[in-house]
C-alpha cells in the first residue's frame, strides 16, 4: 500500500474504573490500522472486542491514551482546532442507529446541510439544492426534504445519515455498524449504495461490523479484533479462506450456513400444478 489516507498507529484507549486510583480498563490495546484510497477496511469482532472504540479514535470523536492518528501521512493526534475542522471535513462517520444520530427536531434539509454550516462553507448552490441533490444520490425523494426523521423508515433514515456524511465531500467514511440495525433486505440495498458511492466518488471506508456475511461482500481487507487488540489482519480472501488464528476460525464457524443439499433441492423444486 502507498501512503494510507487514514491510519491509526499503536492506539491505546484506557478508561478509569473503580475511582481515580483504580485500575484502568484498556478498551483499545496497541492497535495499528491503515486504509488506502478507495479501499474498504472492515474491522470485525464480537461485542466488546474494541472495534467501535477504535472507530471513535480514528474519527477523532475520542482521544487516544497513546498512539497517533495520521491523515495523508500527517500526524493529527494533537491537531489545533482549525486543523481538526479540516480533518472532520475529510473524515465523516455514519452511525449504527440512524434515529438516534439524527436530530428529531430538524427537518432533512437542516440535517443534511449541518456539516456545511459547521465548516463555515458557503457553496455556490443554496442549501436546498445541495440537499435535494444529495437525497437523490442516496436514493431518497428530494421532495421530502422538509420531512422529519420519524417520517422515514430505518433504511431511509440511514440514507439521510449517509447523505449528511457526503455533504462536505469527504475522502473517508467510517461506518460504525451502519447496517446492523436494518432488515436483511434493506441491508443489501444500503450495501449496494455504499459500493456505488465508492465507485463514483472514490471513497475509502472503515467498516465496523460483526456480520461477516456483510463484510465478505464489501471489504477489501479485514482486521479481526478481540480483547481490544488486532489478532489477525489481511486481505478479505486470506482472512475468510485461510485464517491463521483460532479466534478468527471460531468467528467464521459461527456464521450460519445453508445446507448445500437443501438449497439445491429448493432451487430444483417445482410446485404442484395449480399452486404458487
Amino acid at each position: 500500500m502507498n501512503t494510507p489516507i487514514l491510519a491509526g498507529r499503536n492506539l491505546v484507549r484506557e478508561y478509569a474504573t473503580g475511582g481515580r486510583r483504580g485500575p484502568a480498563f484498556r478498551a483499545v490495546d496497541d492497535v495499528t490500522l491503515e486504509v488506502g484510497a478507495s479501499e474498504t477496511l472492515a474491522v470485525v469482532g464480537e461485542s466488546g472486542s474494541g472495534k467501535s472504540s477504535t472507530a471513535r479514535l480514528l474519527a477523532r470523536l475520542d482521544e487516544p491514551t497513546s498512539g497517533t492518528i495520521e491523515l495523508d501521512g500527517e500526524d493529527v493526534t494533537s491537531a489545533p482546532p482549525a486543523r481538526l475542522r479540516t480533518f472532520r471535513r475529510t473524515v465523516q462517520v455514519v452511525f449504527q442507529d440512524p434515529y438516534s444520530s439524527l436530530n428529531p427536531r430538524h427537518d432533512v434539509e437542516k440535517i443534511i446541510t449541518a456539516p456545511l454550516r459547521y465548516q463555515g462553507l458557503s457553496p455556490r448552490k443554496g442549501g436546498t439544492q445541495i440537499c435535494k441533490e444529495l437525497m437523490e444520490r442516496v436514493g431518497l425523494n428530494p421532495d421530502h426534504s422538509t420531512r422529519y426523521p420519524h417520517q422515514f423508515s430505518g433504511g431511509q433514515a440511514q440514507r439521510i445519515g449517509i447523505a449528511r456524511a457526503l455533504a462536505v465531500n469527504p475522502k473517508v467514511v467510517i461506518c460504525d455498524e451502519a447496517v446492523s440495525a436494518l432488515d436483511v433486505s434493506v441491508q443489501a440495498q444500503v450495501i449496494d449504495l455504499l459500493r456505488d458511492l465508492q465507485r463514483d466518488l472514490g471513497l475509502s471506508y472503515v467498516f465496523i461490523a460483526h456480520d461477516l456475511a456483510v463484510v465478505r461482500r464489501l471489504a477489501d481487507r479485514v482486521a479481526v479484533m478481540s480483547g481490544g487488540r488486532v489478532v489477525e489482519q489481511g486481505s478479505r480472501d486470506q482472512v475468510f479462506d485461510a485464517p491463521r488464528e483460532e479466534y478468527t476460525r471460531a468467528l467464521l464457524a459461527a456464521v450460519p450456513r445453508i445446507n448445500p443439499e437443501w438449497e439445491r433441492r429448493r432451487r430444483e423444486w417445482t410446485p404442484p400444478e395449480g399452486q404458487d
